[in-house]
């Protein structure tokens, strides 16, 4: 009976180690992206949707999501790959290809194929970064704010690290969004 027992406890505080672990090892990691990686300007379309569980939250589309097929793969819709990410010379990321296997020493996102243009040796990707969340308060103003300015000025700072990528804030021209809001008060 006392066997029985102390197997019970020690499955139970095993249980309860996990259940603690995972959810802070889920936020550290995304924290760890924003606090270590590389920094990288996209420009956007956003559209505006609202997430029962999460909140107001900007959706993001990217001008920018195709790039050439570097190593000949023959890449399937929905299938993982790696996108290289360059800065052209008005410090705007894009995607410089697009190839099967993990990049070694350069800037990369992991993607997902969307679709292959074959006469082209261009891949279309899904990059794993699209919301923006927002207080409540502010989230109707940035909105219609973000919203008139996407497509011409509006530019999300994205940070990237081992093929993660976080959205750190959004900007109007040279701008951040909440910078926007408040000079329109």
């Amino acid at each position: 009976m006392m066997m029985k027992t102390k197997t019970a406890i020690l499955l139970f505080l095993f249980l309860a180690v996990i259940q603690l672990t995972v959810p802070l090892y889920m936020t550290w990691h995304w924290e760890d992206v924003l606090k270590n990686g590389h920094q990288f300007y996209w420009a956007t379309a956003p559209v505006d949707p609202y997430d029962a569980l999460k909140g107001r939250y900007i959706d993001l589309h990217f001008k920018e999501m195709s790039g050439p097929i570097l190593d000949g793969s023959d890449f399937a819709h929905g299938q993982t790959a790696y996108a290289v990410i360059g800065e052209r010379r008005d410090n705007k990321a894009y995607i410089q290809g697009i190839r099967a296997n993990r990049p070694a020493g350069e800037p990369f996102l992991r993607v997902k194929v969307l679709y292959v243009k074959k006469d082209q040796d261009q891949a279309f990707v899904i990059v794993p970064f699209k919301r923006y969340y927002l207080p409540e308060d502010v989230a109707p103003a940035a909105e219609t704010a973000y919203r008139t300015s996407a497509g011409k000025d509006g530019v999300a700072l994205v940070r990237i690290k081992d093929g993660y990528g976080v959205v750190e804030q959004l900007y109007i021209g040279d701008k951040t969004l909440l910078d926007v809001l408040r000079e329109r008060k």
